[in-house]
C-alpha cells in the first residue's frame, strides 16, 4: 500500500485505470465495446430506490468515474483493494423511465437484479399482501409512465416482452427477506391484477422466474471517512468507493427462465432449495444484527464492534439464538448453528469496516417483521413457547422510536414509516398497544396475545426506566 493523501490522489476513470495497476488490482478484461446484456452479463441491476439522495450521489459520480469503483476488502489482520470494471453503463430511472423500461425489455437483457432493501418491496409481512394503498403504489397504477416503484418498471418492461414475443426476464432479488424471490414475483402478479389484465398478470405468473437468494457481506454506508481511507491509502480519488468485510457468501437458486452466467465457477451455490440457508441468514445474522442495533445504540454505542464487545449484550446474543431462534431452524447441509453464531458475532466484532449501529437501525420497519417477528410468532404456537429475549428486542425497537436517545438527545428516524412509528411510540410510551395496533406491522396473534404482551410491557417499563443493559440483565437471571 502506498501513502498519499486527498489533495495529491488521482480522479478514478478509465483515462486514468492504468495508472493504479502499480497499487493494486485494476480490471484486465477488455470494457471497450462490450455488449450490455450480452448472454452471460445480461443482468440489468435496479438498486437504491429509497434513498433519493444517495441515488443521485452515485449517479454523478458513476458517470464522472466511468463506472468504476474501489472494492475494498478490511479483515481484523488483513486489508485487500481491487478497482471493480464489471459496470460499463449506469442508468438513472427518475431521469429517463423510458430508457430504463426498454433497456430492461431488451432482448439482450437475461436477468433483472434487485437490491432494493426491504421497504421497496411494499409487501406487508402481517397480512401478505401488496400495500396497495401506498402512494408510490398508487401513482404507479395510474401514472406508469413515471413509475415509482420496481413493480411500475418491472410491469412496464415485461408488457413490452408480452406483446413482442420475447421470453421474460428473470427476476433476481437480492435482498434480505425470507423468499425473496417468490415475494417479489408474487406481488407483481397482485399489482399486475390491480391493472385489471388478467391474461398478462397470467403470463407472468406462468412465465416468469424469480429464483430465492441469500446474500451474506457486510458493507457500511460509504461516507467521506471511506473515501479519504481510500485517497490516502491508495492515492485514489474515488466517490463512491465499497467497503466491505473479506467473507462472502451468495447462496442461489436455480431458477431462471432465460438463461444464467456459470456463477458456481467463482465460488455461488447454485442450490435447488434456498429456504433453510435463507432463513439461518435472517434469524441468526440480520436477527442478531436487529437486536444488538436497538439495544446496543440506547446502550450509548457508535459501532457495532462496540456493541459485541459489550459482555452483557453479547451473552443475550448468544443465549437469545440457543434458547429461542435457533431451535426453530430445519437443519442446513454441514452446519452448525451455534458454530454460525459464534463466526456471526466475530465478523461483526472487526473494528476495521467501522460498521455503525445507526445504519442497522435504518428500516426498522421493513427488517423487524422479517428478521425477528417470525421467530415470536412460531413461538406462540408452540405450547411452550419462548420469547422473552425475543420481547426485549423489540422493546428497544419501540423505545428507539421514540427519536429520543436515553439522555434525551433526539435524533432522526430513517424509515419510510417514520411519522407514523414515532406518532405511536411517543403517544403509547411505556404501552406497547399504540404500536401494536399497526396493522400492516403486526397481525392479531401477537397483538391479542395477552402472555407475550404482558412481557413486552415488561421489558419496555424497564428498558424506559433502567435502560437497555439492566433489562437485558434480568431477563438473563430468568433463563
Amino acid at each position: 500500500m502506498t501513502k498519499s493523501d486527498e489533495t495529491t490522489a488521482t480522479s478514478l476513470n478509465a483515462k486514468t485505470l492504468k495508472s493504479f495497476e502499480s497499487t493494486l488490482p485494476i480490471p484486465t478484461y477488455p470494457r471497450e465495446g462490450v455488449k450490455q446484456g450480452a448472454p452471460l452479463k445480461g443482468l440489468v441491476h435496479m438498486w437504491c430506490w429509497f434513498n433519493e439522495s444517495r441515488c443521485t450521489y452515485a449517479r454523478y459520480a458513476m458517470k464522472a468515474q466511468d463506472c468504476l469503483y474501489t472494492l475494498v476488502e478490511r479483515g481484523i489482520k488483513d486489508t485487500n483493494a481491487y478497482i471493480v470494471g464489471s459496470i460499463t453503463a449506469y442508468m438513472y430511472a427518475p431521469d429517463d423511465p423510458r430508457a430504463v423500461i426498454e433497456k430492461m425489455a431488451n432482448p439482450d437483457t437475461h436477468i433483472v437484479s434487485l437490491t432494493v432493501t426491504e421497504n421497496g418491496y411494499y409487501h406487508s409481512e402481517a397480512t401478505n399482501s401488496l400495500m396497495t394503498d401506498a402512494p408510490e403504489i398508487i401513482n404507479d397504477l395510474n401514472h406508469p409512465e413515471k413509475p415509482d416503484t420496481l413493480y411500475g418498471y418491472l410491469y412496464e418492461a415485461l408488457l413490452l416482452r408480452y406483446k413482442r414475443g420475447l421470453t421474460p426476464f428473470t427476476i433476481m432479488s437480492c435482498d434480505n427477506m425470507p423468499q425473496n424471490g417468490v415475494t417479489v414475483k408474487t406481488m407483481l402478479v397482485a399489482f399486475a391484477k390491480l391493472k385489471k389484465d388478467e391474461k398478462f398478470a397470467a403470463w407472468i405468473e406462468d412465465k416468469v422466474t424469480s429464483p430465492n437468494s441469500m446474500v451474506d457481506r457486510v458493507t457500511p454506508r460509504c461516507t467521506d471517512k471511506e473515501r479519504k481511507y481510500v485517497a490516502d491509502t491508495w492515492g485514489i480519488k474515488d466517490q463512491c468507493p465499497v467497503v466491505a468485510e473479506p467473507f462472502i457468501q451468495w447462496v442461489l437458486e436455480d431458477n431462471f427462465s432465460d438463461g444464467r452466467p456459470p456463477w458456481e465457477l467463482v465460488g455461488v451455490q447454485v442450490v435447488k432449495d434456498v429456504d433453510s440457508y435463507e432463513l439461518m441468514k435472517l434469524r441468526l445474522l440480520n436477527g442478531g444484527h436487529s437486536a444488538m442495533g436497538y439495544l446496543g445504540y440506547l446502550a450509548g454505542y457508535t459501532y457495532i464492534h462496540e456493541v459485541v464487545n459489550d459482555p452483557t449484550i453479547n451473552k443475550y446474543i448468544r443465549v437469545l439464538m440457543r434458547e429461542e431462534v435457533i431451535p426453530l431452524l430445519p437443519k442446513v447441509p454441514g452446519v452448525d448453528f451455534e458454530e454460525y453464531t459464534a463466526s456471526v458475532l466475530e465478523r461483526f466484532s472487526n473494528p476495521a469496516i467501522q460498521d455503525t449501529v445507526a445504519r442497522i437501525c435504518l428500516m426498522g420497519s421493513g427488517k423487524m417483521p422479517k428478521y425477528v417477528l417470525p421467530s415470536i410468532y412460531e413461538q406462540l404456537r408452540k405450547p411452550d413457547g419462548k420469547y422473552k429475549l425475543l420481547a426485549v428486542c423489540v422493546a428497544g425497537w419501540f423505545r428507539y422510536l421514540t427519536g429520543v436517545d436515553m439522555n434525551g438527545k433526539p435524533f432522526e428516524i430513517e424509515d419510510p414509516m417514520a411519522p407514523t412509528l414515532k406518532a405511536a411510540a411517543v403517544k403509547g410510551g411505556k404501552d406497547p398497544h399504540e404500536l401494536l395496533n399497526i396493522e400492516v406491522l403486526f397481525s392479531p396473534e401477537i397483538r391479542d396475545n395477552k402472555e407475550f404482551v404482558a412481557q413486552l410491557t415488561h421489558s419496555l417499563e424497564t428498558v424506559y426506566d433502567k435502560g437497555p443493559i439492566a433489562a437485558i440483565k434480568e431477563i438473563l437471571d430468568q433463563v
